[in-house]
């Protein structure tokens, strides 16, 4: 059974990055070495891509002679052209992932949100590096050729050889390409070391001198014109990396106020959520009231015939009721006492 590779945790990239900050010098060297050898096989991947494609990239490089042809002065001058075009499209196709690499030689030591970016980077590279591109191949290469084939005027007919105008066009397209990646070296240096708006002012005069000065290296001529028209571009695209730097700048300082304000405000207590009643609960059944138990009467009841009069009833330790008393009448003497019958009508 083949195991699917799980991905690493963040407990597992928390632990790397924790080794790479422990790495030695020799460590950070064999890093170094082996992103270069990354960079060298998408080298030969890209050259080998585009020698398949020689033809059509040999009419491209032709194209600013305008249907001037070349002489090659040595047997295998033919073979070195065509290899030599090759390996300087697949060059600057493999050029995002050089910029790829050093940007994660340099992560170790970016701050956390320039971490994130990988992508980004790799994308701004290469929109940067179709910008230099064009902007040899469709301005600086033709302008050149124009100026330099019409200065010795018309009695001098060029004859240009493959491998010297193959050096002349690279030159251009190369090093435009690798120039216009300026404001991404300088949002990388910004990452790494953080730069005030000030210092990017005050840089200004250095950067129109190195501008010049790599103009001059690029050119086969040293007139000012040629100069002129690679050395403007680098100062515009030194002016976009102060602008992108700016920016990064403001949103730092923007996001360390929010941050301020955050900490100086008031801890506001959230309410707690607001629950529901619970249901009345059933009322548990209330048991009848006991009657008190009462001391038993030392003279127990008894009713009358009638029912309304209660009588007690003697006991052996009761003492017997007296007679009720009936004052006799007082008799006159000579009276005779009369006596009734039961029914009360005659006298007897």
């Amino acid at each position: 059974m083949i195991r699917k590779q799980r991905k690493p945790t963040k407990q597992a990239r928390t632990r790397k990055s924790e080794r790479s900050d422990n790495f030695t010098f020799s460590d950070h060297i064999r890093e170094l070495r082996r992103r270069f050898l990354w960079v060298a096989i998408v080298l030969v991947g890209t050259s080998a891509l585009a020698y398949n494609y020689h033809d059509s990239l040999v009419q491209i490089v032709m194209a600013p002679l305008r249907g001037e042809k070349l002489v090659y002065l040595t047997p295998g001058g033919g073979f070195s052209f065509i290899f030599q075009v090759t390996l300087y499209a697949g060059f600057i196709a493999a050029a995002p992932a050089l910029m790829y690499q050093i940007y994660g030689f340099l992560r170790p030591a970016l701050p956390a949100h320039a971490k994130r970016n990988a992508v980004k980077v790799a994308s701004f590279s290469t929109l940067l590096i179709i910008a230099g591109v064009a902007y040899g191949y469709f301005v600086a290469v033709p302008s050149a050729l124009t100026f330099l084939s019409t200065f010795a005027g018309s009695e001098i007919i060029p004859n240009l050889t493959a491998d010297s105008y193959l050096n002349f066009f690279l030159a251009y397209i190369g090093g435009l390409a690798l120039l216009f990646q300026l404001p991404l070296l300088l949002i990388f240096w910004h990452w790494v070391k953080p730069m005030k708006p000030g210092g990017l002012l005050k840089s200004e005069r250095f950067i129109v001198l190195f501008a010049f000065i790599a103009a001059a290296l690029i050119t086969p001529t040293p007139d000012v014109v040629n100069q002129a028209m690679i050395a403007v571009p680098l100062i515009v695209i030194y002016q976009i990396g102060v602008v992108a730097v700016l920016l990064a700048i403001l949103r730092s300082r923007r996001q360390e106020k929010a941050m301020a304000m955050r900490e100086e405000a008031p801890v506001r207590k959230v309410p707690a959520p607001v629950q529901a009643a619970p249901a009345p609960k059933p009322p548990k059944p209330v048991a009848p009231p006991v009657a008190p138990i009462s001391a038993p009467s030392p003279h127990p009841m008894r009713r009358s015939l009638d029912g309304f009069q209660p009588k007690p009833v003697p006991t052996a330790h009761a003492q017997a009721p007296r007679p009720l008393a009936i004052p006799k009448r007082p008799q006159i003497p000579g009276q005779r006492q009369s006596m009734f019958r039961i029914d009360g009508m005659s006298p007897l």
